[in-house]
């Protein structure tokens, strides 16, 4: 996984280190111009190597985030060129070597010492990983080290004089010149991950963020530094599948488990609805001998002797006698008991379809409570003999989320507690709460508990205590990630011998929460405004 923190942590430690190179640039650029004493180079040679040091580790690691070299205990801290200046005072006041002016042969060296420095700068910039590029207002690359050449594919003489956008997709550029403008004029940031082009026309990822200077000619630039995450893109993509893999093989598991107990719960109103169709028919049959009965009745009174009339009259009476039964009575109790079962079958199909589909495109709008509810009715077979459920549900407002996926996680936790309680006397409480921007659910049962040495490994993937065939050990991983995922929390406390609760804590709004969270890793400077 990309380790975003540290690479931004990087590039930012990599920036200061820039800033402090081109102040120390300036300053033998003033001692080269005699503005300052000649051994100006000699009383700062220990910053040049801490300056050094602190850009090559820096851009190392933004490049390599998984490296485990250890960062310079002793980085030079950021100064401004007065306290330079103060510094470069001190130093001079207990320094005898310091010469009263400059000499032609001073000022030789001194220029000698601006050109190692430069080329020092330069080598250490063109040899990094990370790519480095400075692009002037029109959008013009004016310098592009050898990684950012490498990243694209082309060479510093193709780079050179030409406009930036030579690297991204032609229907993007007017997009891309126009963010650059709006960056010069003091747009915040526009670090983010990026698709762009290589020189093969192929699209490669870059993670990139930018800083604004002002060049010795006195004009706007921008130094956009870029590392290649291409691998990186692929790599998270891979785990992304297998993730949905796991998480769906998790979901077909848990259906799984439902099966039987979802027949049951259909074939029960399934029954009783066969059962009252029977007996609704056989009355029907009774219906229809007395209708005929009574066709015959009236040809009897039309042509018949009266004789004949008086025994169509008894059958008649028989018949009737015979459809008043217990069954006519209840017919209306008889339609209506059958439609409720339909509609307890198709309740039962709908939260089965809605707890089964991945559902991954559909981030909307959802009420836990509902989404709890429809868990319970899909889990309704699992609540054996005594055993209780409590609902303490106070009024929710929609959170935005990925609804089946919600579910599943409330159908592990239930179907864990339920497994976890005596059948006699066992307890669940799920209670649901607002804590000011969050939503809070809390599902707790009076089981056997959790003992510690499980405790701390319950979230770990494949990590189960049930017998072989009672669990895959992936519920509560999947139902950690799938909360993380919501940018939510899930907690546990257990007691043995006492019970166990899970507290699930959702914000109501992920992005808001994101955004809050997200901040630019570059800090300005006096001298790059």
């Amino acid at each position: 996984m990309i380790d975003y923190k540290k690479i931004k942590k990087s590039l930012k430690k990599a920036l200061k280190a820039i800033e402090q190179m081109e102040m120390l640039d300036i300053l033998m650029r003033a001692q080269a111009a005699g503005h300052l004493p000649p051994n100006t180079f000699q009383l700062f040679s220990q910053e040049f190597a801490k300056v050094s040091q602190s850009l090559n580790q820096a851009t190392h690691s933004a490049t390599l985030p998984s490296s485990s070299a250890a960062p310079s205990e002793n980085a030079l801290p950021p100064m401004s060129y007065q306290e330079w200046l103060k510094k470069l005072a001190d130093r001079q006041s207990t320094s005898p070597s310091v010469a009263p002016a400059p000499s032609p042969l001073s000022t030789a060296g001194a220029d000698e010492a601006l050109r190692q420095s430069e080329q020092r700068l330069r080598t250490i910039i063109d040899s990094t990983p990370l790519g480095i590029v400075i692009t002037n207002e029109d959008g013009i690359i004016e310098y592009a080290n050898q990684a950012y050449c490498d990243i694209y594919g082309y060479t510093a003489q193709e780079m050179i004089g030409k406009p930036f956008t030579i690297v991204v997709p032609p229907e993007k550029k007017d997009f891309w010149m126009d963010l650059h403008r709006k960056y010069l004029d003091g747009y915040k940031e526009i670090r983010g991950e990026w698709e762009v082009r290589h020189k093969s026309g192929r699209p490669i990822y870059i993670l990139a963020d930018a800083a604004r200077i002002i060049g010795t000619d006195g004009k706007r630039k921008k130094v956009t530094f870029v590392s290649d995450i291409t691998e990186m893109i692929k790599l998270k993509e891979e785990a992304r599948q297998s993730e949905l893999q796991l998480l769906q093989a998790e979901k077909m598991s848990s259906l799984g488990q439902m099966v039987a107990g979802l027949a049951h719960e259909m074939n029960t109103p399934l029954g009783f609805v066969r059962n009252n169709l029977e007996l609704l028919e056989s009355k029907h049959l009774e219906i229809r001998e007395l209708l005929n009965a009574y066709d015959k009745l009236r040809t009897q009174i039309m042509y018949g002797t009266p004789n004949d009339v008086a025994m169509m009259l008894a059958q008649i009476d028989q018949l009737s006698q015979k459809v008043k039964n217990r069954v006519y009575e209840q017919a209306p109790s008889l339609y209506r008991n059958s439609i409720e079962g339909i509609d307890r079958i198709q309740d039962l199909i709908l939260n089965l379809k809605n707890f089964s589909r991945l559902d991954e495109a559909s981030f909307k709008p959802t009420n836990v409570n509902e989404s709890i509810e429809s868990t319970l009715k899909i889990a309704n077979h699992l609540f054996k003999g005594g055993i209780q459920v409590i609902k303490e549900f106070s009024p929710l407002p929609d959170i935005m989320a990925y609804p089946a996926q919600l579910n599943q996680v409330f159908l592990n936790l239930i179907t864990n507690a339920v497994q976890a309680v005596d059948e006699r006397n066992g307890r669940i409480v799920i209670r649901t709460m607002q804590q000011g921007d969050n939503v809070v659910i809390k599902i707790a049962d009076n089981g056997k508990g959790i003992p510690p040495e499980h405790l701390k490994r319950i979230f770990e993937p494949f990590f189960t205590t049930k017998d072989v065939g009672q669990g895959t050990g992936l519920g509560l991983s999947i139902a950690y990630r799938i909360i993380e995922k919501h940018k939510g929390k899930i907690d546990v406390q257990s007691q043995v011998g006492k019970g166990t609760e899970f507290t699930i804590q959702l914000p109501i709004n992920p992005m808001q929460t994101t955004a809050k969270s997200t901040s630019s890793p570059f800090v300005e400077s006096p001298f790059l405004e």
